[in-house]
């Protein structure tokens, strides 16, 4: 008998958004199933981080649906979203860098907890057992990030790929089953993306996390990724194998160029 593939954690489908007159995604549709990481590429105001923000419920499309397990999530309130298993990193690293590597860290912790970040630090007797489980957690987050001995380190001064592990830390810590990262590798040395994607091919198959990764390196991208989506104007323009979709004259044209 042959071996199904699993039922999509997130779908996408014919999602579209206008901003007054221009269109940003035009009926884009794509899934992302538990354990796989998907690429999502296409050249700069192709959508990408827009159809992020749609999914983190930052902007409500006009049109179509996005469902995560099952859930509507165009119904769920955008500060529900992190309890739901959506964790996201973003192309601008949004540390706080005043606060300890350990503390950033738990701020992911604390988005799925009804009690949060402020009660905790404050040191509300009904959350300090809490707190002391929630920081046990991050710890181990950090050694399998190769963060441990950094956590009592102030985020500020750390060397940026260090800071790009932390915001990924902080991710970790939600407990997501599918992280939405955001340009992960920009900024990073070449040795730091060969990393970045190991991790996050890692993390995809020991935790059966899906990930949906914009990015615009493409050695990333098409060594990472089970599947690769490509956008063009808000259009999804291919999707498929990162080996047929590097071919497609499509996405040449649009995004990679032709060799002269």
């Amino acid at each position: 008998m042959a071996t199904q593939d699993p039922p999509p954690e997130l779908k996408i489908t014919d999602v579209t958004l206008r901003f007054g007159g221009v269109t940003a995604l035009d009926g884009v549709s794509l899934a992302v199933a538990p354990g796989e990481v998907c690429g999502l590429i296409g050249p700069n105001g192709a959508g990408k981080t827009t159809l992020f923000n749609c999914v983190t419920r930052i902007y409500r499309p006009d049109a179509g649906s996005i469902t995560f397990g099952g859930t509507d999530l165009l119904s769920v309130r955008p500060d529900r979203i992190v309890r739901l298993g959506i964790a996201r990193t973003f192309q601008n690293l949004a540390l706080f860098p005043s606060l300890t590597v350990l503390e950033n860290t738990l701020v992911g912790a604390h988005a799925r907890t009804p009690s949060g970040f402020a009660a905790a630090m404050l040191g509300w007797p009904t959350t300090r057992s809490k707190q002391r489980a929630l920081t046990a957690e991050a710890l181990e987050i950090l050694d399998d990030l190769g963060l441990g001995g950094l956590a009592h380190q102030p985020a500020a001064g750390l060397p940026f790929g260090t800071l790009k592990r932390v915001e990924l830390a902080r991710a970790l810590a939600a407990r997501p089953r599918l992280l939405l990262l955001d340009e992960p590798a920009g900024g990073l040395t070449h040795a730091e993306v060969d990393e970045l994607g190991e991790l996050i091919v890692r993390l995809a198959s020991e935790r059966g996390l899906g990930a949906l990764l914009v990015e615009h390196h493409m050695g990333l991208v098409m060594g990472i990724s089970d599947h690769v989506v490509a956008m063009e104007s808000g259009r999804r323009i291919a999707d498929g194998r990162p080996e047929d979709v590097r071919a497609d004259d499509r996405v040449i044209s649009a995004y990679l160029g032709r060799a002269s």
